[in-house]
């Protein structure tokens, strides 16, 4: 059996009835799915009751750590009730992977030739500490760095040379990389849990002196800068601890980090059009977008969608060309022809548009998909979907396709709304707004001809209507005139183009 892709591997004492064929069955149907399973030994020092031997199961899975164990028991219950096994889970582990061995690294960089000058000796050595004069030749050791360590790093550079120029030791020498001082060495939670709160204290303070500096305009704002000005050198000398650096490359790393922090707060603040108060939404859309994105991840990788989107990609987009316009006809249609009586063809609109106003349904469509399947994601991540698997299966595309259906129904009703708002324009004699390549203009109407021959008469010459790029021989107009009825498609008026000439209008009287 293909085994599943796992990141998660825990580890179940289970007691088998004392029973020579229970305990073949019960290994062929564990190994079956393609579980680790052997009998307990002496050094497991696992215990069975009366009448049950022990067994050493090893459950691989996909997901969070916090619901591991809880997956895996339940995957071996399940199936030991579904195979009618005499099963019992004793006792369930999660398999920790062994923690991070220290390491260095160092590279090999050319040395300051002896006799420059004390100005390009300064600048060489401020070069070499960002690393610009290495020679991309890097050595990997286990353990942190002491002298002996370094000399045990020059001999093997000496000693050995698997390609490209040689080490030598008069004309070059070896630095560490940038970073903190002992970040291998601690072990404790509780250090490690200070450490990351002080480093988000510093990026959530960061970023919210550099909000108040765009939000506000007020001279007390700049005592906001304090924060940035007095964390640069701290923050600097801590990140480039593990190594002495000269000060001026400590004060570049201070101030790249935390003033790149501030510089996006101060940004974003100052984009805004709306006060700081005002801004929560967009936090909420940001986190909103996080959400969806590592749901997004969880959902699909490691998944059939992955294993086979070289070729469902290419299948999902080839429509698209085909689609968007046809979409975006409709829409246009239903905008001219349900609320405007006006035939669809007689009025002229650019081809891109058709692709516009089909982009807007369809993305927030996907869009709303996408969140229903990042939701799916997270639920896979924290095992939500034990014992129901089946059930997440299907209702994930049905809630898929109702939002989808969803989505299109407020789309349709997005055409109505535009159409109410270039009616009551209209009527108000104000320049309708254009909807997706469609503008109505306000004319007033002057007869060439004593009688007139029109279609929903008579021809209204005392306020003015509404046209949608006429061209042609015959001219298509809308009369907002409330008295013609309800019915807003029966206001279309078709005259002939040599009847009328057509003058823009503003107001409400011609």
């Amino acid at each position: 059996m293909r085994s599943e892709p796992f990141n998660r591997r825990v580890r179940l004492a289970v007691e088998v009835r004392d029973d020579r064929d229970e305990l073949e069955l019960a290994e062929s149907v564990f190994a079956a799915q393609g579980w680790r399973v052997r009998p307990a030994r002496d050094g497991d020092a696992v215990g069975a009751d009366d009448g049950y031997s022990a067994l050493i199961v090893e459950v691989p899975l996909r997901g969070s750590r916090l619901t591991a164990r809880s997956m895996a028991c339940e995957q071996v219950t399940t199936l030991a009730a579904r195979r009618k096994l005499d099963v019992w889970v004793r006792e369930a582990k999660l398999v920790r992977p062994k923690p991070a061995e220290p390491n260095t690294t160092y590279h090999v960089h050319h040395k300051v030739p002896d006799g420059v000058s004390p100005a390009l000796r300064w600048l060489a050595e401020h070069w070499i500490a960002v690393g610009g004069w290495d020679l991309r030749h890097t050595l990997h050791l286990r353990g942190e760095h002491t002298e002996e360590q370094r000399d045990q790093a020059l001999a093997e550079l000496g000693q050995r040379n698997i390609g490209g120029a040689p080490f030598d030791p008069d004309v070059h020498d070896i630095r560490k990389s940038i970073g903190p001082r002992g970040r291998y060495q601690s072990a404790d939670p509780r250090r490690k849990a200070i450490m990351s709160a002080v480093i988000g204290a510093v990026v959530i303070v960061s970023l919210a002196c550099g909000m108040v500096l765009g939000a506000f305009a007020t001279p007390w704002r700049l005592l906001a800068l304090a924060w940035p000005l007095g964390t640069c050198w701290p923050v600097g000398t801590w990140v480039s601890a593990n190594e002495p650096r000269p000060w001026l490359v400590r004060l570049a790393i201070g101030v790249t980090l935390v003033w790149c922090l501030t510089a996006f707060g101060f940004l974003w603040a100052d984009s805004q059009p709306a006060g700081l108060s005002k801004q929560f939404a967009g936090v909420l859309l940001t986190l909103l977008m996080g959400f969806t994105i590592f749901g997004l991840w969880y959902a699909l990788s490691e998944s059939w969608f992955s294993r086979n989107m070289q070729w469902f990609l290419p299948v999902l987009a080839a429509p698209l060309p085909f689609v968007l316009p046809w979409v975006g006809s409709f829409l246009h249609a239903m905008y001219l022809e349900d609320f405007f009586g006006i035939p669809a063809d007689t009025v002229h609109v650019a081809f891109y548009w058709q692709y516009v106003v089909a982009f807007r349904p369809l993305a927030t469509a996907a869009g709303c998909g996408l969140v229903l399947v990042a939701l799916a994601g997270w639920a896979r991540h924290f095992n939500v979907q034990t014992g129901v698997g089946g059930l997440v299966r299907w209702t994930v595309p049905l809630m898929v396709l109702v939002m989808v259906l969803t989505v299109a129904s407020g789309a349709l009703n997005g055409v109505e709304r535009a159409a109410d708002r270039t009616m009551d324009a209209a009527a108000e004699g104000r320049r309708a707004p254009a909807y997706f390549g469609i503008q109505g203009d306000l004319v007033c109407i002057e007869p060439l001809n004593p009688k007139i021959p029109v279609i929903n008469g008579p021809v209204p010459t005392t306020h003015p209507v509404l046209s949608f790029q006429a061209s042609g021989d015959t001219v298509w107009l809308w009369d907002p005139d409330p008295a013609r009825g309800k019915d807003t498609s029966r206001h279309a008026l078709r005259l002939r183009a040599e009847d009328v000439a057509l003058v823009s209008a503003h107001g409400k009287h011609c």
